[in-house]
């Protein structure tokens, strides 16, 4: 822009409101005098959202006592309003801290309640809101605490659920509505419908727009319309539709759509089927049938009269609720699965469906259940649209193998592109791309989205019809196709246009094997022509009439070459790595640099108990609290070794002149790179990478027990440090966190070849599914990890896949470990604090920050008592 005279003053304006605006949500302290020059940007903005967001909810408290709500109002409106703003740990503190209210021990069950409800930890919710009165939670919590009951479980919670359940005329329609989903979901329909006949007899202005849409999609099952049946002698095929109880889960994407009509096209080849079908299917069918290229026609068997089929919608994740004909078969396929308000998954299906699994995707790893392990084992080999979700179920004892995406089939009823009449010269087609992409395109450009909320209320017909009009467009109007989505990507290049594909991450677990396409290379043909034989087989063998037996039996002889070959790929040994650097030497140079303090020839090995604590600069003023929380209530001596980033000769003095008794050794890492890729995921503190090298630096040592920095220690830590391994080489508390989930989250970050080696790997070495283990307290067997390789084998795993050190550990031990009492790593965010061995602050904020934290008072009451000790000797 021109710097006329209107820009400048544009500029001073924005510069005058950035300012006050600064101002009056961080102080008058923490921003400039003049707001001349003043530009907000960068972190800056951050802080200043962060700062309001915290400010507004903290907010809440006042606004809703100062308009009369009353103290419970405001107190549980005021958790939710910092829980909804990512805030829980602030949330947790505000509980401890407003303990002293009117029927603050209740309260302060709800609080408690609500903050571990908004994270999804159920079972831990369901303890603190057991304690409280029905008649509480029916007025400040009702949807929260019927959620975390029906998802505990136990009778004594259901008694408590279904009491809540039956006081629907006390609540208002969100609430209502809310509630019959959540019954719906785990199987109390009768106890649903009432609540959804309730909601209906409210005056029609007391219902939103959004109420009303849940209401609608919940009558589908409330109050299910009458059963279109299959007539005798017709076969029935469920087709995969996208609704469910949980509106917010039901479908907005039209590319959903695009896979039921790959699907449909592949039955649609059969010329001698005739189709009938709810709610319009059979017509959409015949449709199809006509629209099918005349290459691909298949007859019907010329032993058998012409077959006839019934359709069926089927929802992909609530199929529960269904009214399913019985030997209902479905070719299962695409994404799964959503959960229905985190209390159930949609496998298994139905009873009544037969199902056949062919480009199947399994996202959500916690739906993998001993039952539906089960199941699919039954209904196996499993075909699967990703090299990722076939490792995971070959880790799991699923045969399995790789089919690729059903849609790279959907050509088979749109003509040959080449024959389309076009509008005008063609566009690119940009799909769901951000701004900058779509900055990128030299050339003329049409903007388009898959996603709307349309989709939401459409049928299983009017979805599918308009995935047609989708792709008509696409091969009328595009040249190539630029787009962020698989199901745009995929159907393109099916459609024989040229498409970039251009996700935010290339190694998400969704596009293993399916990268790099282009309609005339060999790999995607083969993916194209293998899905459709195999369904041409598998539809032949269903509309003859063929026996679920034979049917599986044929299924399994048809794919065990496919299944053999998965297996061959999923067991290969993992390539050689290096660490990029000498671990060896620089193990050396640490050895030689380590620098000793304190009385260490009066140790003896055998009564000692060593302690490991990594930290940088950043916490260098925090380790002497965290060391007279430890010495203070050890039984014994203790010996403490420190990897330490940034912490000169005159830090160290001082540390040792604060504990004279203690020995200790700091190692200076300053100098150990660990690979730009770990660079990258923005470590707090890269410092606790050091510990790794750890069996190798401390060769003496056969036992070592690793404490976080961000700890207090109250139990005893030579206790702790005996603990019986049991032959195992390490000891760490459970986290809530699934190791499968590790490798998948992790590879998101990488480049795909990369992301593939590692999740192939670890499902390799790691039978499904072990529990991640928290990483900030461990007892570890140097010894055995010495003999295992860890250094040389699990080292390199930082720098080639920028895994972090807890990431390592659990990689290396999965299974292989001991199982700490949760005494001896306490999390004051998820739970009470009662006779703690070590509190661990973890995603709470640091007890040393101005935040409120939870239990910080314990980390105060040891800074103090370092500080009457030393004289002011502390900084």
């Amino acid at each position: 822009p021109s710097d006329g005279p209107t820009d400048r003053k544009r500029r001073v304006r924005q510069s005058r409101i950035q300012w006050r605006v600064a101002q009056a949500v961080l102080g008058k302290d923490a921003v400039p005098n003049s707001h001349d020059g003043f530009d907000l940007e960068g972190e800056a903005v951050g802080t200043v959202a962060a700062t309001a967001r915290r400010a507004r909810a903290m907010s809440v408290f006042g606004d809703r006592v100062a308009t009369g709500h009353g103290l419970r109002r405001a107190y549980v409106d005021t958790v939710r309003a910092l829980c909804d703003t990512g805030q829980r740990a602030t949330a947790r503190a505000f509980v401890l801290g407003t303990s002293d209210l009117p029927d603050g021990a209740s309260l302060g069950h709800v609080g408690t309640g609500l903050v571990l409800h908004s994270m999804a930890e159920h079972d831990l919710a369901w303890r603190e809101l057991a304690d409280v009165d029905p008649a509480t939670l029916a007025e400040l919590v009702p949807v929260e605490a019927v959620t975390c009951a029906l998802a505990e479980g136990s009778s004594a919670a259901l008694d408590v659920a279904l009491d809540l359940g039956a006081r629907g005329p006390s609540y208002d329609v969100t609430t209502l509505v809310e509630l019959a989903g959540r019954f719906l979901a785990t199987s109390h329909g009768g106890v649903a419908r009432e609540l959804v006949d309730e909601a209906a007899r409210r005056d029609p202005d007391q219902v939103g727009e959004r109420d009303a849409e849940v209401l609608a999609g919940l009558r589908r099952w409330t109050h299910p319309q009458p059963l279109d049946p299959p007539a005798a002698g017709e076969i029935s095929i469920g087709v995969m539709d996208y609704h469910q109880p949980d509106f917010d889960r039901a479908s907005r994407n039209v590319g959903d759509y695009v896979q039921t009509l790959a699907m449909l096209g592949n039955l649609a080849r059969f010329r001698g089927v005739a189709f009938s079908g709810q709610d319009g299917l059979g017509e959409l069918m015949t449709e199809l049938q006509g629209r099918v290229r005349p290459e691909l026609h298949l007859p019907g068997s010329p032993e058998a009269a012409p077959a006839k089929v019934h359709l069926m919608p089927v929802s992909r994740d609530f199929s529960a609720g269904d009214e399913v004909p019985e030997n209902t078969w479905m070719i299962a396929f695409g994404w799964h699965l959503h959960s229905t308000f985190r209390l159930r998954f949609g496998l298994p299906y139905h009873p009544n469906i037969t199902p056949v699994f062919v480009s199947f995707h399994l996202n959500r790893v916690k739906a993998l259940t001993p039952e539906t392990i089960d199941y699919l084992r039954a209904h196996g080999p499993i075909g699967c649209r990703d090299w990722t979700t076939v490792d995971l179920l070959l880790s799991a004892g699923v045969d399995a193998f790789f089919t690729g995406c059903l849609t790279t089939t959907v050509n088979a009823v749109f003509p040959d592109t080449s024959t389309v009449e076009r509008e005008g010269e063609g566009v690119v087609g940009a799909v769901d791309l951000p701004p900058a992409q779509l900055a990128a395109i030299k050339a003329p450009t049409e903007v388009a989205t898959h996603a709307g909320t349309e989709f939401r209320e459409a049928t299983l017909v009017s979805g599918t019809r308009a995935a047609v009009e989708l792709l008509e467009g696409y091969q009328r109007r595009f040249t190539r196709v630029v787009t962020s989505r698989l199901h745009s990507y995929l159907p393109a290049t099916s459609l024989g246009l040229k498409a970039k594909f251009r996700p935010p991450m290339l190694g998400d677990v969704r596009f293993d094997g399916l990268l790099g396409m282009t309609p005339d290379k060999p790999a995607f043909t083969q993916m194209r022509d293998g899905i459709r034989e195999l369904l041409a087989r598998v539809h032949e063998l269903i509309l003859t009439g063929t026996p679920e037996t034979e049917l599986y039996a044929e299924w399994r002889q048809l794919t065990a070459l496919l299944v053999d070959e998965a297996r061959a790929r999923h067991t290969a040994p993992a390539p050689a790595r290096a660490a990029g650097w000498d671990p060896a030497a620089v193990v050396e140079d640490l050895r030689i640099g380590a620098r000793r303090h304190g009385p260490h020839e009066s140790v003896d090995p055998a009564l000692v108990t060593d302690v490991a604590m990594s930290l940088d600069e950043n916490f260098k003023d925090h380790l002497p609290v965290t060391v007279e929380s430890m010495l203070g209530n050890a039984s014994g001596p203790v010996r403490l070794w420190v990897t330490a980033r940034g912490l000169d000769n005159d830090y160290q003095a001082w540390f040792s002149g604060l504990f004279p008794d203690l020995p200790v050794t700091f190692f200076g890492f300053d100098d150990v790179d660990y690979g730009e890729v770990t660079r990258m995921l923005g470590h707090i503190s890269v410092a606790t990478m050091d510990r790794l090298l750890l069996p190798e630096v401390l060769r003496e040592l056969d036992r070592l027990t690793y404490i976080d920095i961000d700890t207090v220690t109250e139990g005893d830590v030579c206790a702790l440090g005996a603990l019986d391994l049991e032959g195992h080489p390490v000891a760490g508390r459970p986290a809530r966190q699934s190791g499968a989930t590790l490798w998948r989250l992790a590879g998101d970050k990488l480049a795909p070849e990369l992301a593939s080696e590692l999740r192939r790997t670890m499902s390799a070495r790691h039978a499904f599914d072990f529990q991640a283990f928290n990483a900030g307290v461990l007892v570890l067997d140097l010894a055995r990890m010495r003999a295992d390789g860890f250094v040389e084998q699990f080292l390199p795993m930082v720098g080639r896949f920028g895994l972090n050190d807890q990431d390592v550990l659990n990689a290396y031990a999965g299974h292989d470990r001991v199982e700490l009492d949760p005494r001896w790593n306490a999390l004051p965010l998820i739970e009470r604090v009662d006779d703690p061995g070590v509190i661990h602050f973890a995603g709470v904020g640091k007890p040393w920050d101005d935040e409120l934290v939870p239990c910080g008072d314990r980390w105060r009451h040891y800074a103090d008592a370092l500080a009457v000790r030393t004289a002011g000797r502390t900084r």
